[in-house]
This record gives C-alpha cells, sequence and structure tokens, in this order.
C-alpha cells in the first residue's frame, strides 16, 4: 500500500513539473514576438484621426506683416489672422492665440522635422519666391500642423523663412493667404523715384490739368508748398473743371496755344475715362512738342485702367506716373480709404490723397525725397499718422516700421 501511494505522488509530481513547463514557455513566445507575426491591427497608429476630422477655428480678419533680415534688400510680404501674434524666442518668433504657443516663425529650416511625418505637400514658384505647405503629423499623436517654407533669392544669397501653426488654428481662407498670397516685396521699393529727373531737370514751372479730384485734393497748393520748403524755385498751376477729361482741355484753343509758346515745362495730364481720350491725348502732345514741353500721364483715382494702358501703348515715350495705382496700393496695405477717399458719389480724393501725388511728382523730378516738414496746408503730424514712414521713404509698401520684424 506504501509502494502504491508513493509510485502516484511521483506521478503526479512529474504531472505539475510538465504544466509549469508548458506555462512559462507560453509566456517566453509571447515577449518575444516579432512585428512580422502580428496582426494588421496591431501595427496601425496610436491615434488613427485623420487632419481631415479636424475642425478648424476661423479667422475674423488679417493683418499684414513683412518679415525679413537686416541687411536684405528685399521682404516677405505676408497676411495671417489678426488674433495670432508673436513672442520672441532663443531660435525667432513663437506664434500666439489666446495666450498659447500654437507654432512657429523662424530664419531658416525647421530643426525637429524629424518628430513630424509629412501627409501632404504642396509647391508653387511666383516672382522670386517658392512655397512649399507641408500637412504633417506628429509621430504617433494626435497632433497635426502645417509647415510652410519660403524660399526666396536676396542680394545674391539663398534666404528660407519657415512658418508652423497647429492645423486646428489654419481655416481655409488663412491657408490660401500663406501659401498664394504671400510674395517678395523691395525694401525701399519706389517707381517714382528720379523717374523724370533724366528729362525734367529744374524746371521752372508745372501745370496739372484734370477735373474736380484736383481740386477736392489741394494737390495744386500742397505740391507748391512741398517746393518751396525744399528751395526749389518752381511754380504750380493746378487747374480743376468738372466733370473734364483730356477732350476738355484739347478743346480750349487758349490753353494750348500757351502750351505750345512754352509757357510751362511740364504738364500732368488727368482725365482718362474713355478710348477716346486716347486720340486727344495725341493733340496735347503736338502742343506739348511744339515747345519741348514735357508731357505726363498723370490719372487720378477714378480712372479707367484699361483706358490709361491703352494711352501708354500709344505713346510709348510718355511716362506714366500713376497717381491712382499709388493710392490703391497705399489702401491695399493699410492705410484707411477713407483717409484719401471722400465718401461722396465719386469717392473724390482727399487733400491727403493730394499729398501723395504731390510727394511722387516731387521724387519723380528731383530724384530725393522731401525732407521739409509741411505745415500750411497740411500738417507733418496728421500726414505721419496715417501714412507712417511714407513721407521719409517713399515707400507704397512699407508703411509702417512695427509692421516689420526681423529675424536676425
Amino acid at each position: 500500500m506504501m509502494k502504491e501511494l508513493l509510485i502516484l505522488l511521483i506521478a503526479l509530481s512529474l504531472l505539475l513539473c510538465s504544466c509549469t513547463g508548458v506555462t512559462e514557455s507560453a509566456s517566453h513566445s509571447d515577449e518575444t514576438e516579432s512585428i512580422d507575426d502580428m496582426s494588421e491591427e496591431d501595427t496601425e497608429p496610436l491615434d488613427n484621426t485623420s487632419y481631415e476630422d479636424i475642425e478648424r477655428r476661423r479667422a475674423t480678419g488679417y493683418q499684414i506683416k513683412y518679415f525679413g533680415f537686416q541687411k536684405d534688400s528685399v521682404l516677405l510680404k505676408t497676411k495671417y489672422p489678426t488674433e495670432w501674434s508673436l513672442r520672441a524666442s532663443d531660435e525667432g518668433f513663437e506664434l500666439i492665440r489666446d495666450g498659447k504657443s500654437i507654432g512657429y516663425l523662424l530664419g531658416g529650416p525647421a530643426d525637429d522635422t524629424a518628430a513630424w511625418t509629412v501627409l501632404n505637400t504642396e509647391s508653387r514658384s511666383a516672382n522670386n519666391i517658392r512655397i512649399t505647405k507641408h500637412i504633417e503629423q506628429k509621430n504617433g499623436c494626435k497632433a497635426f500642423r502645417y509647415r510652410y517654407v519660403y524660399d526666396y533669392m536676396s542680394d545674391g544669397y539663398t534666404r528660407t523663412f519657415t512658418l508652423t501653426a497647429s492645423y486646428e488654428e489654419v481655416d481655409k481662407k488663412t491657408e490660401t493667404r500663406l501659401y498664394k498670397n504671400a510674395v517678395m516685396v523691395d525694401k525701399f521699393a519706389n517707381i517714382a523715384m528720379g523717374a523724370l529727373s533724366d528729362f525734367l531737370t529744374e524746371p521752372s514751372s508745372i501745370l496739372i490739368l484734370g477735373n474736380s479730384f484736383i481740386g477736392t485734393s489741394d494737390i495744386g497748393n500742397i505740391l507748391g508748398e512741398m517746393l518751396r520748403r525744399g528751395g526749389k524755385d518752381c511754380t504750380v498751376n493746378a487747374i480743376s473743371r468738372g466733370y473734364a477729361n483730356v477732350g476738355t482741355y484739347t478743346n480750349d484753343r487758349t490753353l494750348l496755344e500757351s502750351i505750345r509758346k512754352g509757357k510751362y515745362d511740364a504738364v500732368f495730364i488727368c482725365g482718362f475715362y474713355a478710348n477716346t481720350e486716347v486720340t486727344n491725348l495725341g493733340i496735347l502732345k503736338e502742343a506739348c512738342d511744339q515747345s519741348m514741353t514735357k508731357l505726363v500721364i498723370f490719372p487720378a483715382h477714378n480712372e479707367s485702367a484699361p483706358v490709361i494702358t491703352l494711352a501708354q501703348r500709344s505713346y510709348p515715350s510718355l511716362f506714366c506716373l500713376d497717381w491712382r495705382e499709388e493710392l490703391d496700393a497705399l489702401i491695399k496695405n493699410g492705410v484707411n480709404r477713407w483717409a484719401l477717399c471722400i465718401d461722396d458719389a465719386h469717392k473724390h480724393s482727399t487733400p491727403l490723397a493730394g499729398y501723395v501725388g504731390a510727394h511722387m511728382i516731387y521724387r519723380a523730378i528731383y530724384n530725393e525725397l522731401p525732407t521739409e516738414p509741411m505745415r500750411d496746408t497740411l500738417s507733418q503730424q496728421y500726414i505721419d499718422g496715417i501714412l507712417g514712414d511714407y513721407a521719409y521713404v517713399g515707400d507704397m509698401c512699407v508703411l509702417n516700421k512695427d509692421r516689420i520684424t526681423y529675424l536676425n
């Protein structure tokens, strides 16, 4: 009996050892399972959310900003939401919204791309700039962002700006503005500077012809004061006739005769509303040619762009000092429209718009800026309060220094 009991205990012990060994073997197998042995479900990302499923916050408005390097002659012009602000950091600037960091802006390529997977990329090139837009996911996380790369040339050097922003902070309009609307601008772009100085040297008398836009803008008196304060021995006669066009003045025999006799050194003509004005311009040109008077196309703010273009093509020897285009550029770059336009049926030009036109004529003739402050016709303080640095740089793009952010 004792012998049988002993045999039973030994058999039971062997059975328990055998079960334990199987358990240990199975546990070891689980720990060393290769990726190739895993099911497809096991290899999916930790978060399967698509960026297309994420709701994006709308922007209520946009601000124009310029970015560049101190010594470069060009700037990157962008528009981004008014809700965004910049906060200086060691490497550049953080983008802030509602007190929270949502991305960054830096001069150079991003140095954190190893932590992000590119999901989508687009590129476009135009006028000395290549813009690449990436949509990226942070590796293994429910985090997506836009990464915009701006590559361009400045003074012979390749430059790069990088802007990143959380995907949910970039709505469709913001995406378009950062990608399609970013452009390079000359830091000191000034198409009017010295444009007339080669063939109109130290004039003694200037005639400006136009309609009520000449009267409401007071450009004649403003230019006269500008010339006096600049020490220029030159008088200005500005004629304003309601609803006048180029033909109005070519039908004025007395005026044409005074031009033929050389009463003026230069005539600035407004009034381009219909194609017939191109023929009338030819009549005025003939009168000016007889006395070697310089004729300049000088369209007011409400004139027809196609007619102006036709006039330039028809008489390529005539210079077009586009007052209208300058005012539009200032408005586009942030100047209050109603500081330059009167809120009436025709949106007549204000004296501040007249200052802009006078500034253009002055710097085009003398190849310099009018540096003496205005006092009689307009207050220089008023001018600077609205136009910022325009008076001192003659630059329609960079109006205020606080719009420029340097990344070095």
